[in-house]
């Protein structure tokens, strides 16, 4: 008996002596991430130091039975505990849902205001209703109006030379080219007023990208109105910046300003796509758009204002219904004002009643492109995809790189990261992967967003089972563990 409680005290001092050492060894690899990838989750039934609670609180129901929340009004966000550099994100989400079209989770990314988000879909109904032939695996999805090929490699041995090619949220790195394009010097013109904040897709091969902007400000909200010209070329680099200044009248009883032209002209550029913001309030009116290049096509939105609501300041506007050429695939619609309420046709069988003002109408075009026809104007029109005045105005520099699921009577190939959700005890269950090289990390946090766009119209709540996070970069070699370790201990101790 006293032999071995000293064997037993033995086996304690040798515990007391190794505890601080496994413990010192359990953080460091904790800290560390010797392997290079860290796993976390958050499943609504306790509080996780690494992933904080979705907010606002005002968005979303109680926590139901301990362990499922529901957002009733998007967006909502969560933030992610950063202990080190990391190269990639995952996030996996448990959630369910019937009616959304699009559900989609953001990372916020380095940018000029606060809405630069990388959103990707973790559902998109319309995507997972088209009946093409398609490939899928770890990778993503290859779709095929005809069948053709039979596995990814078999593909992408060909897909350099697939010309009716179009991408959804996969990185094919070509760049948009128009083989055909040659200048014409001659002058171009928009009538159609339209108000506020707009882009629009250019392009320009040796030739001037070359615009002028008839303006007008209305006044009807007190204070400055400024509007900021950017232009971005094809790797999304701002290239250009102008600022023009309130003409002085800036009280909203004072009437609608007198037009004023603003130029743009550049010399010198590269060939190829070109992106410009028109950044302004609501109140500037762009009444004219001149310009010499052959394409302008608008990018998510046009709000156009050719209607009776502001025949008190303008005596020159035409209130001739707007015809819009569109490849949107989920459009949406409002107006402001009684003067707009109407019945907007899409192509040649669709109808949508606009019966109530400041109320977002949703409508799923029966085929791309479609035409909207617009009968009084004054009416918002969005979505995630592109539009024109002009049929023949309009290009499609986006194919490569899709923002939202769009296909065309000339796409035959569709590829993507998406998988169709699985489903599990009830829930779905969706993945997206994030590139960290132009993510926004504040206080070491990364901070997501969780959407569906039609959400706050459509009364219905999107219950989430979980959040799970995993972060991963390249395992570290042995020489920097120890340099790590070596540096850890000095921080630590």
């Amino acid at each position: 008996m006293k032999e071995f409680f000293a064997k037993l005290h033995l086996i304690a001092k040798v515990l007391i002596i190794m505890a601080p050492f496994l413990l010192l060894a359990w953080l460091i690899k904790k800290d560390l991430v010797l392997d290079g990838k860290l796993e976390m989750v958050y499943d609504f039934s306790r509080p996780n130091a690494m992933i904080t609670a979705l907010f606002p609180e005002n968005r979303l129901t109680a926590i139901q039975k301990g362990d499922w929340q529901a957002i009733k009004q998007e967006p909502v966000y969560f933030e992610v505990r950063l202990p080190q550099k990391f190269e990639t994100a995952k996030v996996e989400i448990g959630f369910q849902n019937k009616n959304q079209p699009l559900v989609q989770v953001g990372l916020k990314t380095q940018g000029e205001d606060e809405w630069s988000y990388d959103l990707k879909p973790l559902e998109n109904q319309l995507l997972d209703q088209l009946n093409w032939f398609k490939i899928e695996d770890e990778r993503g999805t290859i779709w095929q109006k005809t069948k053709k090929y039979l596995s990814w490699d078999q593909f992408f041995d060909q897909v350099d030379s697939l010309s009716n090619l179009a991408a959804y949220h996969f990185p094919l790195n070509r760049r948009f080219y128009l083989p055909n394009y040659r200048p014409q010097n001659q002058d171009r013109f928009i009538t159609k007023a339209i108000r506020g904040r707009h882009s629009f897709y250019t392009y320009v091969k040796n030739e001037p990208l070359d615009f002028t902007f008839t303006i007008q400000d209305i006044n009807r909200s007190p204070g400055p109105d400024f509007l900021t010209i950017r232009v971005y070329n094809q790797n999304n680099k701002k290239i250009y910046q102008k600022i023009v200044e309130d003409d002085g009248t800036i009280n909203n009883f004072d009437g609608i300003s007198d037009p004023r032209e603003v130029d743009l002209k550049m010399l010198g550029l590269e060939e190829g796509v070109y992106r410009i913001e028109l950044d302004a309030g609501d109140d500037i009116f762009f009444r004219k758009i001149r310009t010499k290049q052959q394409y302008l096509t608008f990018i998510d939105r046009l709000y156009l204002v050719d209607n009776v609501e502001y025949s008190d300041g303008f005596v020159d506007l035409s209130y001739q219904p707007t015809t819009i050429y569109s490849t949107i695939p989920r459009l949406g619609f409002e107006t402001a004002h009684p003067e707009g309420l109407q019945t907007v046709g899409l192509g040649k069988n669709q109808t949508l009643a606009l019966s109530e003002t400041h109320k977002n109408y949703f409508v799923t075009p029966d085929a791309l492109p479609t035409y909207i026809y617009v009968p009084k104007n004054d009416l918002k029109i969005f979505g995630r995809g592109l539009l024109a005045l002009n049929q023949s105005m309009f290009f499609n520099p986006e194919i490569y790189d899709l923002r939202d699921f769009s296909i065309t009577p000339d796409t035959n190939y569709l590829v993507s990261e998406y998988q169709t959700t699985e489903i599990k005890e009830g829930w779905k269950t969706g993945t997206v992967k994030f590139d960290l090289k132009n993510a926004s990390v504040v206080n070491r946090k990364l901070k997501f967003m969780v959407s569906a766009p039609e959400l706050n119209q459509s009364g219905e709540i999107l219950p989430l089972k979980y959040v799970k996070i995993t972060l991963e970069k390249e395992p570290l070699t042995y020489s920097e563990i120890f340099q790590k370790i070596i540096k850890y201990i000095g921080e630590k101790f």
